[in-house]
């Protein structure tokens, strides 16, 4: 829980200390006042500032509320056979800890999110953007899966249309499942029994910051409504896992570019490329292996047939990440618009030790479809409903189950939100 504490106070405090320059900066503007202007404006005023931002001295302030629901058929992203195992875990997983917090393979969360927006002059004379955000999704079943999420986004209009954007991310506490920590063989048989095993929380505290540079190519107009963008960037990505987990650590530097195309009044078109080389501790960790496989004998009892022997052995996750995606979006009328997007990533992982079956060879396959229909309810209200299909393929050769490592998976998601402009 310190340790939690420890890395949500300085990015909180960012996002407490923003909103304070945001507040003193809209009270401390110079206005000119005179004896039949009062300094508080008459509640009409009132109303109209807090709906569409307060304005002074060409600050203007504005937030953001959006809550929605969502389900999702396939919350820890298991094969069918471990989906099963979540609903109506058997004895010896319920012994081990394998699934526990795990209380569904589906559920419902809600997402709320709170936004603040300070626009004004910067650089040059030109507009600039501070805008913090805090979102939390709540779990109805998976309650240990609930998380909050910090950010923080800095903008700045450069020359010739550019603009420079800076965004940071903090993620202190998420719950993606269990995976195998330790075995004990109580009755000395070589082999490592379902309930001989023992499962540690995944819970980690994930964290990323980037910068991107957005340059107009083309510019839309009525007369020509063709335009065009690029946007380049990168960043850097950590994920830190506590003891006994350790080796699960990830970090390293990630980096992208969009092309972003008006194709028309009312249609948009945007392609990505995303990647990342993600590092994580070389260090000894336990596996379960089946020693015919291997003839060797790996647990130093003096046979070379057990399965499922402990063996505490070299292991490197670390892997290259690159994905390609389109986004189309279309209006359909002036209250109403659609976007569909598709995006295929692949992870190939660099692992070369020789007992390492989980990552040495590995690569994985996600393609995923989404569409999303949005309608403006009213002038600051809007309403999106959508869904998301996932399907991954993995290459792995050898898997030893137990470690709790990802699989074959599909995954359904469908959503609902609305989203308020103050």
């Amino acid at each position: 829980m310190r340790a939690r504490l420890s890395s949500v106070c300085p990015l909180a405090i960012g996002l407490i200390w923003t909103t304070s320059l945001v507040n003193v900066a809209v009270a401390q503007s110079p206005v000119a006042h005179s004896a039949q202007t009062p300094e508080t404006p008459p509640p009409s005023t009132q109303t109209k500032a807090s709906k569409h931002g307060e304005k002074n001295n060409g600050w203007r302030v504005s937030s953001d509320l959006h809550l929605g629901a969502e389900y999702d058929n396939n919350t820890y992203l298991l094969g069918a056979l471990k989906k099963a195992s979540v609903a109506s875990p058997s004895a010896g997983e319920v012994i081990s800890g394998r699934y526990a917090d795990m209380k569904s393979p589906d559920d419902v969360l809600t997402t709320m999110s709170a936004g603040l927006s300070l626009k004004g002059p910067g650089l040059m004379g030109k507009s600039s953007l501070i805008a913090p955000e805090v979102s939390y999704d709540h779990y109805a079943q998976n309650s240990a899966r609930s998380n909050v999420t910090l950010g923080l986004s800095l903008q700045q209009e450069m020359w010739a249309n550019g603009r420079l954007r800076l965004e940071g991310r903090l993620t202190p506490s998420y719950f993606p499942r269990n995976y195998l920590a330790d075995a004990v063989d109580q009755n000395s048989d070589g082999s490592i029994a379902a309930d001989e095993r023992v499962y540690a929380s995944g819970e980690y505290r994930e964290g990323e910051f980037g910068a991107d540079y957005r340059l107009p190519l083309a510019k839309s107009t009525k007369k020509h409504p063709f335009g065009a963008s690029l946007q380049l960037g990168g960043g850097y990505y950590n994920r830190s896992h506590d003891a006994p987990l350790a080796g699960r650590n990830l970090q390293g530097p990630t980096a992208g570019g969009k092309v972003l195309l008006d194709l028309g009044r009312r249609v948009a078109l945007d392609l990505g490329y995303d990647y990342a080389s993600l590092g994580a501790p070389r260090m000894d960790q336990l596996l379960l292996l089946d020693e015919p496989a291997f003839g060797q004998d790996l647990n130093g009892n003096g046979t070379a047939t057990d399965m499922n022997a402990r063996v505490l052995t070299m292991v490197d996750r670390s892997r290259r990440e690159q994905s390609l995606g389109a986004s189309l979006r279309f209006a359909l009328s002036k209250p109403v618009d659609v976007a569909l997007g598709y995006e295929h990533r692949w992870r190939r992982y660099t692992s070369n030790e020789p007992l390492d079956v989980v990552d040495r060879g590995r690569e994985d396959h996600r393609d995923q479809t989404s569409a999303d229909l949005r309608f403006r309810l009213t002038k600051d209200l809007r309403m999106r409903l959508g869904g998301i299909y996932s399907t991954q393929k993995l290459n792995r050769t050898g898997d030893p189950g137990a470690a709790g490592e990802i699989d074959d998976y599909t995954r359904s998601q469908g959503r609902l939100g609305l989203s308020y402009q103050l």
